[in-house]
């Protein structure tokens, strides 16, 4: 799942070496940069990966990094199609928060993506929000975040991070 995504005021005053880190068991890749930490964690019929500037190997929150929720078997789970748990989620966020951006619906392949950017408390958050295109019965849930006054910071490290992979298909073949 790549995206075209862009963020604005991008400021490069942390210049970052990146590495590709392989996302676990489905093959998906990011580029994450190479002192942040990753970790993941799976359940039945969800996945979800931490790529974080701080170490949450013990269970410690994180304040800068991005989480990639995976949820399979949505309709199942919830009675929803993907599609609308993502869009119920999207619409919750929107009554819940200070909108700074909202990102229109564009087609990403497999997928078809939303998004919507943040402030929460002193946080500054990215959620880009997918749903499975011809049924495909995935939602996916990028969250991207920092404090507000770290933003400007990372935010050229989130938009590369934006661009990920969340299946290896040729795994499936």
């Amino acid at each position: 799942m790549n995206s075209d995504f862009t963020i604005s005021s991008i400021n490069a005053a942390v210049p970052q070496d990146f590495v590709s880190q392989i996302l676990e068991p489905t093959g998906g890749k990011i580029d994450r940069p190479e002192s942040w930490f990753y970790s993941e964690v799976h359940r039945e019929n969800a996945y979800m990966w931490t790529i974080s500037r701080e170490d949450t190997s013990c269970g410690a929150p994180y304040t800068t990094g991005v989480r990639i929720q995976v949820f399979v078997g949505i309709l199942q789970d919830t009675g929803q199609s993907a599609k609308q748990f993502i869009l119920d989620f999207f619409e919750g966020k929107k009554k819940q928060c200070l909108i700074t951006k909202i990102i229109e619906e564009s087609d990403q392949e497999l997928f078809t993506r939303v998004g919507i950017e943040t402030n929460e408390g002193d946080h500054h958050i990215l959620y880009s929000l997918f749903w499975g295109n011809d049924n495909l019965d995935i939602a996916v849930i990028s969250i991207a975040g920092t404090t507000k006054d770290q933003w400007d910071t990372y935010a050229a490290v989130f938009n590369r991070m934006s661009a990920f992979e969340i299946i290896d298909m040729k795994r499936f073949d």
